[in-house]
């Protein structure tokens, strides 16, 4: 993507909504794409264009979806466009500053902790009688044979040859997929509407009050399970213990550290599988960490 292109087609997209040049102009790099922050008296919006083919339409269901089912702002989409082959959306401006710059102060900590965590479990206690959600709107009753569905072409992409998985890694996805039916079948077999990428990184909160003031950047928002949202609460700022205080008032059935790692590995290769992120060591990292958690749970290594 070039980015002075990028850049240049969100201010005319802006000048073409608004009737006026923005004052304010400015690009930022993401992991799924670009965003250009742009304002001026008359409007502040966001312009994000992604890599991912199929992103935006997924994003712009996702945002409504939530819309709907949370009690604080979520952003609205004012524009779906396409412009010299780039999709993009434009969306309205949140004001706040991003979680993860929450100071370390107590205070702070427990005011924003008690905030989203509230909208986490408003967001959980959404569920669908009929099971889990596939992409094509169908549903299953078995977690097992939904997550099948929504991981299959990942796992069929992890092991082709075109997959820049080691030979090693490979061989420990087939294992993990082997296992799916053991691993997910100890899980509570209700489903929830997710985020899906529920890390802090996207999530706004007032600097004053330290509440939440938006919850952005949703990845495949849908009746899921909750367990694929609480694991993305380790992966920004662990140390504010978030997932540990979820758990507080939610009692996850047993099993849930090993399911911990295998829906972040998971993860992973969805994100490589859609951007071509891959990163060996990271990847190795947790696959460690699996490995070391079956040991403790169940006294072997599984692969």
């Amino acid at each position: 993507m070039n980015r002075t292109q990028l850049k240049k087609i969100a201010e005319f997209s802006y000048k073409t909504m608004f009737r006026q040049a923005p004052q304010l102009s400015e690009i930022h790099e993401t992991f799924y794409g670009w965003v250009v922050f742009l304002a001026s008296e008359k409007a502040k919006v966001v312009v994000k264009f992604t890599r991912e083919i199929g992103r935006q339409a997924k994003e712009i269901k996702g945002l409504e979806r939530l819309r709907q089912a949370l009690p604080c702002p979520v952003p609205e989409v004012l524009y779906f466009g396409r412009e010299e082959g780039y999709e993009f959306i434009m969306l309205e401006w949140l004001e706040g500053i991003s979680a993860h710059q929450i100071p370390n102060d107590p205070i702070a900590i427990n005011r924003f902790s008690q905030s989203y965590l509230t909208l986490l479990h408003t967001l959980h206690e959404i569920n669908a009688p009929q099971g889990f959600e596939s992409e094509q709107g169908q549903f299953h009753t078995s977690l097992p044979t939904a997550f099948s569905d929504w991981m299959g072409s990942v796992y069929r992409y992890i092991i082709s040859e075109v997959s820049p998985f080691s030979p090693a890694q490979k061989q420990a996805y087939q294992s993990l997929w082997a296992m799916k039916e053991e691993i997910l079948s100890t899980a509570s077999p209700v489903s929830s509407l997710i985020h899906d990428d529920c890390h802090i990184g996207n999530i706004l909160v007032d600097p004053k009050s330290f509440e939440v003031s938006g919850v952005l950047d949703p990845c495949d928002v849908g009746f899921k399970h909750r367990e694929m949202d609480i694991f993305h609460l380790y992966d920004v700022r662990p140390e504010l213990r978030l997932a540990e205080r979820y758990q507080q008032d939610v009692s996850l059935p047993p099993g849930f550290e090993i399911r911990r790692w295998f829906f972040s590995l998971w993860d992973d290769a969805k994100h490589s599988r859609n951007m071509g992120w891959y990163d060996e060591a990271w990847i190795q990292n947790k696959l460690s960490t699996f490995n070391q958690t079956a040991k403790a749970e169940y006294g072997t290594v599984l692969f």
